[in-house]
């Protein structure tokens, strides 16, 4: 008999310690892909701008989306790089893939990227 209750409370340590772990790399997991999605190209302008600056960016930003020509795309950049959603939850509110968010982001930041190097 306490062999037995030995072996069940051993078993219940292994499996606490086997859900922390599980629990631990779903919050790694979770927060790296968060912080690998949310990254802002607005990260270079410091906490302490002023509203001249903010407006100034905010029309910047309006005039380089307005390049993208496809407005899906520009709505998954807004929400991904701007409003710094992740692209599960843009996915889940345009009711596609994640991948297929990815897909869209990488070729409206594609399309930004060749734009801007020609008019450099």
């Amino acid at each position: 008999m306490l062999l037995i209750e030995e072996t069940e409370e051993s078993r219940i340590a292994n499996y606490r310690m086997l859900l922390k772990r599980a629990a631990w790399r779903m919050q790694y997991k979770i927060r790296t892909q968060h912080d690998k999605e949310c990254k802002s190209f607005l990260d270079y302008l410091a906490y302490n701008r002023s509203f001249e600056t903010e407006v100034l960016s905010d029309i910047y930003v309006n005039d380089l989306l307005k390049i993208i020509p496809s407005g899906k795309c520009r709505y998954i950049i807004q929400k991904t790089v701007i409003e710094e959603m992740t692209e599960k939850e843009v996915a889940c509110e345009l009711k596609i893939t994640q991948q297929a968010v990815s897909k869209w982001k990488k070729k409206g930041l594609e399309t930004l990227r060749q734009s801007l190097s020609r008019s450099c």
